[in-house]
């Protein structure tokens, strides 16, 4: 019989507190701007998960501002693996626009 307090490497767990994912976020968010972009910033998360891989991967759905002003709803995954130079990867899915992929220091 298997412990379900346990994760299950590679299991996908919906997050209901969005505290630390929004800290997160913002962190890779201010990282970017500071480098080459993009400059977003963070309106309204709807929904995240979490997952346990080679390293870690949150999955957020998200409401972000351009420097335009324009408001876009992203898909938007941070893959973590703070071991590696530049280890934490950012990728943007915004509807209507090419994918944007950027990576930075943890």
């Amino acid at each position: 019989m298997a412990d379900e307090s346990i994760p299950v490497l590679g299991d996908i767990s919906p997050a209901s507190d969005f505290t630390e994912i929004e800290k997160d976020l913002n962190n890779s968010l201010s990282k970017l701007a500071a480098g080459d972009g993009p400059n977003y910033k963070l309106l309204k998360i709807y929904s995240a998960s979490t997952q346990v891989v080679a390293g870690s991967l949150t999955r957020i759905e998200a409401d972000l501002l351009d420097e335009n002003g324009k408001v876009k709803r992203a898909k938007i995954s941070i893959w973590s693996r703070p071991w590696l130079p530049n280890g934490i990867e950012v990728t943007f899915e915004c509807d209507g626009e090419p994918t944007v992929v950027k990576s930075h220091d943890p």
